[in-house]
Formats: C-alpha cells, structure tokens, sequence
C-alpha cells in the first residue's frame, strides 16, 4: 500500500490513494507529482462531465442529449493512468486528443454562446501540470491547436446546431460557469508551477549553502575561492616560512587492539574535535589526519608574521587537551608532538577527494620530531627555537641522529614565557 496521502487532517481514503497512486511505483520528484496529478484530472474530468449531461438531460432531455452524449465521452479519461503506466507519450497523444475532439464536438453543438470554446484555454495548461515542459514541440502544437479552435468557434460557430434545442438561460449559465472554471485551471496552473519553482529553488540554494559549508570545511576559504573560479587551474604555492605540528597518539597500536572498534573511533573523533576547535581558535590550517596522527600549519594559506608563535600555542594546548581527555580510558593516554619551521610546497592535487596538502623537507622534518619526541612532551628543531626563545620556555635536548637528516639539536619546548 502507497504511503498515506494528507489534505489537512484528513486522510485519503485507500481507494482513492491507490487510484491517486496507480502507476508511480518507482517515481520520484517531480514525474511523481505529474503522475498523480494526472490521476487526480483523469477522475474529476468524467466527474464534472457527468454532472453536465445530467443537467442537459434535466433542462431538456429531448433536446439536448446529443449534448449529453457528447460530454459523457469525457468517461474516456478514466482509462488516462492506465495508459500512462505503460507510456507516456501514448497519454500524452491521448489526453491531447480526447480533450481536444470532445470539446469541439461540444461547441460545434451549442455555438460560442455558450462559452464552451474558452475550454480551448485549459487544455495546454493541463497538458503541462500532468506532463510537464519536456514534450516543447507537441507542446506549442496544442496550444496552436487549440487556439485555431477558438478562433474558428469564435467567427463561425456563432449558434447551436440546428437539431439543438436549447434556451438563452442555459447558455448564459454555461458562460458563465467556462468563465469560472477556465479561470481557475489557469489560476491553479501558473500556481502550481510557480509553488513547484519556489519549493526547488529554495531548495536549490539549501542544498548549495550545505555545499559551500561542506567546501569550505575540506578546503581553506581562499583555496576553495580559487577553485571555483577556476576549476581546472594547478593551485601550488610556495610558502617560505610555515610552521608544521605533527601530534600523534602514544602506543596506539596497542590501544587499539585492546579497545572496541567503536571505542578507537570515538576517541579519536572526541580528540581531534577539540583539535579542531583549537585550530580555529589560533587561527592554523588543520591540513590532515592519517590514523591517529594529526597534523595542522600554520603561515598557510597565506603568509603570517607568527608562524612558529601561533604553531607553539597550538602545540601545548593540544597537551593540555589530550591530558583532560585521557580520563576516557582507565589507562589513559599520551601524545606526542614535533615542531619546525621553514619553506613548504603547499597546493591541491587531482580532482576527486581533493583536500590541500603541504609538501617539503619542513613537513619531513616536523613529522622525524614527533617520531623522536616523548608521549606527554614537544619536540623542536633549531629552526623553531630560533623563532621563539624570546616568547616560550625550553628544556635542552641535544643533539640527536635523526633517520634521514642526521646530527640535529633538539629543544623541549615547555611552556609559554
């Protein structure tokens, strides 16, 4: 059974929901919505031809039931969603057909005064809600169709047929009642297309701010900006004075053997949150995660005064939040930190799962201090303590054998001065 169908707080019925819905399974969007318009009109077009052959045959059964006979060919549309469940094209012809023939039987019956020829009006409206503006070139053939019609009936058709027998009170009422009624299908039309319109564009520009939001949080704002202005331009640059911090879980491995799937991924999501929320409050570009590695810049996008100062803070205050964060597991645990400063290569590359990455023997060296340094402690290279011994507290390490580089002198970097 189709999902329920709503006017206000009244339920269709389910033999009326199965006959709205006949023929949609599998339909979405907007062939969803014309589908079950198209059922709807399919059922209120017999409807109201029903209700005008019997008022023809009430005014004057004996003259006017060729009238009657020919409204009641209106029945032929409950046949409508059968055919369009097996091909809309053979609807669309059908529909067009039926509706343009039975009215021209009608107003070739009663003349143009009895305004049955402004129905001509309604058909191309219907045409669209039910099937939409795909069809353009059958489209504009209705509508000439039609129109051709109207102004044939409007210069030729100017009484009932001979054999009609039908009074002034009549025609005034049939007048006035195409007036009514092909007004609102036009009303009902242009207020469906533009409802329609307005749903998917607002939510065209949601979708596009969810977009925007999703971007701008993979890619730095600036690089992103030039992305979009030029989607297939190499987006590389070298910076020559960036501060790399690499942070990384002490004795993961382990820990995550020992830990629950799900509990590894929540404390890596808890861990690198706050890392982020600390990226943006020293104003660093977080570049990755690699397991449970972390990695921020700073000086990049664009060139800052205080690469290593901004680099440092970042650094301790991530001690001070893997410390409070620790307490999740009995055991708790430790990271470790390397900091250097010097030029990096920094752009994007390929076009799929892009995300701005750093390249240099800064990013090596930086990523060789965090392997060299102890769980609970930030490590630094000469380069970085050269940038800030004014500002910052330091404990000598001396010199070490890094793979790689070799003889390098190391700094604790402690506190803040």
């Amino acid at each position: 059974m189709p999902s329920r169908i709503y006017l206000g707080n009244w339920r269709l019925p389910d033999w009326a929901l199965w006959y709205v819905s006949y023929g949609t399974a599998g339909l979405t969007g907007p062939e969803l919505r014309q589908r079950r318009t198209l059922n709807v009109i399919s059922a209120l077009i017999p409807l109201s031809g029903s209700s005008y052959a019997s008022l023809y045959l009430t005014v004057d059964a004996q003259g006017l039931w060729p009238a009657a006979l020919a409204v009641s060919l209106f029945g032929l549309f409950l046949l409508w969603p059968m055919i369009a469940a097996r091909n809309m094209l053979a609807a669309w012809i059908f529909g067009a057909s039926v509706a343009v023939i039975v009215q021209a039987i009608l107003v070739w019956l009663l003349g143009k005064g009895s305004g049955l020829h402004l129905y001509f009006l309604s058909i191309p409206v219907i045409a669209i809600v039910c099937f939409g503006t795909q069809r353009i070139g059958m489209l504009i053939g209705l509508v000439l169709l039609c129109a051709t019609a109207m102004v044939y009936s409007e210069m030729a058709l100017l009484a009932p047929a001979s054999f009609i027998r039908v009074g002034d009170g009549l025609l005034s009422f049939l007048q006035v009642s195409a007036f009514v009624v092909v007004t609102c299908f036009a009303t009902l039309g242009v207020y469906v297309g533009f409802l329609h319109a307005d749903k998917a564009e607002r939510s065209l520009e949601a979708e596009y701010a969810r977009s925007e939001d999703l971007l701008y949080s993979l890619l730095p704002r600036q690089i992103a900006t030039r992305l979009k202005a030029a989607p297939h331009a190499t987006i590389a640059d070298s910076l020559p004075n960036v501060a790399i911090v690499f942070a990384d879980i002490a004795n993961f491995t382990p820990l995550s053997i020992r830990l629950d799937p799900q509990e590894v991924v929540e404390l890596l999501n808890s861990v690198f949150t706050d890392f982020d929320a600390l990226a943006d409050r020293h104003k660093v570009e977080k570049i990755k995660t690699i397991g449970d590695a972390y990695m921020v810049a700073a000086g990049m996008p664009n060139s800052v005064g205080d690469p290593a100062h901004r680099a440092a803070d970042m650094a301790l205050d991530m001690l001070q939040v893997a410390k409070a964060s620790s307490t999740i597991l009995p055991e708790g645990f430790e990271i470790r930190i390397g900091l250097h400063v010097g030029p990096v290569v920094a752009g994007v590359i390929g076009n799929r799962k892009l995300f701005y990455d750093v390249w240099g023997e800064t990013v090596n060296t930086a990523s060789r201090m965090e392997s060299y340094s102890a769980p609970g402690r930030v490590l630094v290279t000469p380069a970085a303590h050269a940038q800030l011994s004014e500002d910052f507290v330091f404990e000598p390490r001396g010199e070490i054998d890094v793979k790689g580089i070799g003889l390098i002198e190391t700094w604790w970097l402690t506190a803040r001065a």
